[in-house]
């Protein structure tokens, strides 16, 4: 992975190279025509650079996203920049955090160490989302590698 690409750097600590849509617009195949099918959209309709990439080039649902919202506001780019986080005092990020540690993702810890090195968290998430047998990229949901069939093993994704 290109450690460049800092779009992946999300504003919450969620890792977008991860993202369903993200993975199906760079995988294709049969992931991306059930990427569509399942939200409802053309499969050119498919694709997202992350949310800290260009405006026009995310997913829909990104575009509506609270977190974005709320740090734009505050003239602010991530989360770990705002007292309210570090206090843990926005009720919004508690609840996405909960959320996300339910399919595995600590973004509380992912924001601290994305605070300290951003790019070394990106090669971590990388490396961490990847089949273990064959090395190609899996989505959050993925419970088995669509490339090689092996199981992902994901009992404790919290590391």
């Amino acid at each position: 992975m290109d450690v460049a690409d800092r779009g992946l750097l999300s504003r919450c600590g969620i890792y977008c190279g991860a993202c369903y849509v993200y993975r199906a617009e760079r995988d294709g195949g049969e992931f991306l025509e059930e990427t569509a099918k399942q939200q409802g959209v053309a499969i050119d309709e498919v694709g997202c650079m992350g949310c800290t990439g260009p405006e026009d080039a995310l997913w829909v649902n990104c575009t509506k996203c609270h977190v974005r919202d709320c740090l734009e506001s505050r003239g602010l780019e991530f989360c770990y920049q705002c007292g309210e986080f570090h206090e843990r005092s926005c009720n919004y990020y508690e609840r996405l955090a909960e959320f996300c540690a339910e399919r595995g993702e600590d973004v509380r810890r992912a924001m601290e160490e994305m605070e300290r090195d951003p790019d070394a968290w990106l090669e971590a998430q990388d490396e961490r989302w990847r089949c273990g047998v064959c090395g190609v990229p899996c989505s959050w949901y993925d419970e088995t590698c669509r490339s090689c069939g092996s199981h992902l093993g994901r009992t404790d994704l919290s590391s």
